[in-house]
């Protein structure tokens, strides 16, 4: 079997979630051996399908799924954009948003 992901050795800003729940997903290692990709790789992109199915389903916000994948939030809506997620802004907030970008140009 192959465990995905293990936080506690990873030297990199964890999200400041309180009372996180850690949450350990092991892979048979039949499946596991069918993913092309080094290890590294491989667990980012589980992390960040299942970011995109968290986030999808309303499950997490966009504060958390960023900080998942270490992504300030510009990146993570990019990131939503590419694949095909929709944002799940509140209507003043994307206003605000267009405004201060409107600003910004």
């Amino acid at each position: 079997m192959v465990s995905l992901p293990n936080f506690k050795n990873d030297k990199r800003p964890q999200p400041t979630v309180r009372n996180m729940q850690s949450i350990l997903l092991e892979i048979p290692e039949e499946i596991a051996s069918q993913i092309k990709l080094p290890p590294k790789r491989a667990k980012m992109m589980l992390m960040e399908e299942l970011v995109l199915r968290l986030y999808e389903q309303g499950i997490i916000t966009s504060a958390h799924g960023a900080s998942l994948l270490q992504k300030d939030r510009v990146s993570f809506e990019r990131f939503l954009a590419q694949h095909e997620i929709a944002f799940h802004g509140d209507p003043d907030e994307l206003e605000s948003d267009l405004i201060n970008l409107e600003q910004t140009i």
